[in-house]
């Protein structure tokens, strides 16, 4: 493991300015003395430096003309001293090395998107097969769903009264063609709804699509703070969706 993967987590919430007071000045004693955490921290802060500053074309591009530069086609004619010589190249193979390093570590910033990060943890929402006691008629909304006619479940939505669940559905259904913010609205609803533990399980879905939602809708901020919140909960059903690495992920679009 390399050491930008080691210490990612960490570093990521000092310079986001998440740590305590105590955490801070910790990891901050701990800066000074350990080479290892200052050279990931000095990696990670040139890859967000790379990322702001430049698009991936500007930037090997701009090695390009590096390249094309230090390869002779302005190297004078007099002879240099093999020192001098030996110094030139050590110089040049570390800023290549330097140069590599941060396209590298830019292109895989670079080509993050929120339908990227969306793909890679999106699954469809599946009704179960099972059902018992009050719940055991299923709604038309259900139906409609199961059938994945999600056009129906909307326009059945505006003709019915809704339980939770089918407010959920509705939700779901929305965010399937890709209308977030609609889909954002209805599954804010379920979660404010859902007040005991009978429902604990579709409040646990109603988040984690909602945090999807909030990142397909470009809302790092909310996606962060309840993809942060559904990891820290040990009981959740989807804390194992978001792990430091994926969060880590969607914070650095933020640096865009």
């Amino acid at each position: 493991m390399d050491n930008s993967t080691r210490y990612d987590d960490e570093i990521m919430r000092y310079m986001d300015d998440e740590m305590t007071d105590g955490e801070k000045m910790e990891f901050e004693k701990r800066l000074a003395t350990d080479e290892s955490l200052k050279q990931a921290m000095s990696n990670l802060q040139l890859a967000k430096e790379a990322v702001k500053s430049f698009g991936l074309k500007e930037k090997v591009s701009g090695i390009h003309r590096q390249m094309m530069k230090e390869s002779g086609a302005e190297t004078p004619v007099k002879q240099i001293g093999n020192v001098r010589r030996i110094v030139r190249y050590s110089v040049a193979v570390a800023a290549s090395v330097l140069l590599i390093f941060i396209v590298i570590e830019g292109y895989k910033f670079y080509t993050l998107s929120p339908q990227k990060l969306y793909s890679e943890n999106y699954t469809a929402y599946e009704l179960t097969t099972t059902r018992s006691g009050s719940d055991s008629v299923e709604s038309k909304i259900e139906k409609a769903y199961r059938e994945k006619n999600y056009t129906e479940v909307i326009k059945l939505n505006a003709n019915s009264v809704l339980s939770v669940k089918d407010v959920f559905l509705t939700g779901m259904s929305y965010l399937e063609i890709n209308d977030v913010s609609r889909a954002i609205s209805n599954l804010q609803v379920v979660i404010a709804d859902v007040k005991d533990d009978k429902s604990s399980v579709l409040k646990d879905a109603a988040e984690y699509y909602l945090a999807l939602a909030y990142l397909k809708n470009n809302d790092y901020d909310q996606a962060i703070e309840l993809m942060t919140a559904i990891h820290d909960n040990s009981s959740h059903l989807y804390k194992g969706k978001f792990n430091r690495k994926y969060i880590n992920r969607v914070k650095r679009l933020k640096w865009r």
